[in-house]
């Protein structure tokens, strides 16, 4: 559920518990793990495979973060017996219904055919997979866990469900990919795309206004800083409701004297924190520049989605390669924006103010995507096996896995060795290639890095772009 589907009033929102499903062959002890986790013996527990059947539910708790974990039956894939046919049915049900699967092997049996054959039947669930090699009750166990790797899940978790050792490394990882998520119980209410329309001076931001709502609703005069206050005004156009807010024309802070227009400029910041889009108006007929650059990079900084608005199209004097030519000079000249749309318009015509309004929902849209655990990280996997980072005095960051943690901004979160050393060109080159894979147009990315080491889950840095 993205943002702009969110109830307004907290009584009528409740969360989601993620479900936690713990699936393995016969006797690797998943129901030691179901009763260690959820802290009771509700789960029967004997040294003789097959004594779980049916699926076993039961709320629990971690560091004030409530789930829901399920127990189910050892999976025989080629069950020779209706019982054992109805436990794999259950097994499914399961899976199908989790968030995320704990598919738990032994630690001292080894990579056994019977595994391989489990996880070829759970990969195909398409759903977030934790590796949890059981019974790895001592070092020499832990480190021999390594063989698990060919099952393609990535590092295994080395724990012991009896002693409970790395059970809670195992959950906080799990929780941290699965974020509360608020779901609806009653009517929903949905907000306004909310539109700030900034740029220089005399651009033509107000006649813009004025062509979108088709009435003069605000003063528009050709001397600059005719606007003063940001002007909220609500509309529906097809169906969408939008919330459109004019602002006063934005000078470098050295050529403010004026303390009117300084409160005028600080109510124009003011909406862009409070919008979900900024229009950057540009005059045509002028090459963008520093203030321009100054105005998108400010909204980027700020986790504001973005649209470049070439205003004053129709005195433009032009050719075929017009166009091109100017969205040439601005991705040169603005390079890290270059996820920016660009449109071109005329106020005074009316020319594509209505395709201005359609981009705003595609890109509000991109604004407020989030992608799929299990679908984000086939494709990161992609991504850092196309293009490692480079060593760094001896050291070399690797990159495990990736979650997104919130929509507007797209905002993700990517474990890794050694986060303090992901270099800047290699920041870019993860938000690039997420843009190839999943779009975020006119939305900018953001990126925490988090140490995979257990005892260092703090943020160590932050990139944007």
């Amino acid at each position: 559920m993205n943002l702009m589907n969110s109830l307004e009033n907290n009584e009528t929102k409740k969360l989601k518990k993620p479900i936690i499903a713990i699936v393995g062959r016969p006797n690797v002890g998943k129901s030691t793990l179901f009763n260690r986790i959820v802290g009771r013996d509700q789960a029967l527990i004997h040294d003789r495979p097959g004594v779980t059947r049916d699926r076993i539910y039961a709320d629990a708790t971690l560091d004030n973060r409530s789930f829901v974990v399920i127990d189910t039956g050892g999976l025989d894939i080629s069950p020779k017996d209706n019982i054992i046919a109805n436990v794999r049915s259950q097994v499914n049900i399961a899976v199908n219904e989790a968030d995320a699967i704990v598919f738990v092997v032994d630690a001292i049996d080894g990579l056994t055919p019977w595994d391989i054959e489990v996880a070829e039947s759970l990969r195909k669930s398409g759903k977030l997979i934790y590796l949890a090699a059981n019974k790895s009750d001592n070092e020499k166990r832990a480190e021999g866990t390594v063989e698990f790797y060919e099952l393609g899940f990535g590092e295994p978790f080395p724990i012991s469900a009896i002693h409970g050792r790395g059970v809670n490394e195992l959950l906080e990882e799990i929780l941290f990919q699965l974020p509360e998520i608020e779901i609806e119980e009653e009517t929903e209410i949905k907000k306004p795309i909310r539109i700030a329309v900034v740029g220089k001076p005399n651009v033509g931001k107000s006649s813009l206004v004025n062509a979108i709502l088709g009435e003069s609703r605000v003063i528009v005069d050709s001397r600059p800083g005719t606007t003063r206050d940001a002007i909220n005004i609500q509309f529906s156009k097809d169906g969408v409701d939008f919330e459109i807010v004019d602002t006063a024309g934005m000078r470098r802070k050295k050529k403010i004297f004026d303390e009117v227009e300084s409160s005028s400029v600080g109510k124009a910041i003011n909406s862009i924190h409070r919008s979900d889009i900024a229009w950057v108006v540009m005059d045509a007929t002028e090459q963008p520049g520093q203030q321009d650059k100054e105005i998108a990079s400010y909204i980027s900084r700020h986790g504001k989605a973005c649209i470049f608005v070439m205003n004053k199209w129709d005195i433009v004097e032009k050719d075929h390669r017009t166009f091109d030519e100017f969205c040439d000079f601005i991705r040169t000249e603005m390079a890290l924006l270059d996820y920016v749309p660009i449109i071109s318009v005329s106020a005074l015509e009316s020319l594509r103010v209505n395709k201005l309004l359609e981009l705003t929902q595609i890109i509000f849209a991109e604004y407020s995507t989030r992608i799929a655990t299990p679908l984000l990280n086939r494709s990161f996997g992609d991504i850092i096996l196309e293009h490692s980072h480079p060593f760094i005095s001896g050291k070399q960051p690797s990159p495990k896995y990736i979650t997104q943690v919130s929509t507007q901004p797209p905002t993700f979160v990517i474990f890794t060795s050694y986060p303090e050393l992901i270099n800047e060109p290699y920041k870019r080159y993860l938000i690039n290639s997420l843009r190839e894979k999943f779009g975020f147009q006119g939305a900018p990315i953001v990126l925490h890095f988090r140490s995979t080491k257990s005892k260092d889950n703090s943020d160590s840095s932050q990139h944007s772009q």
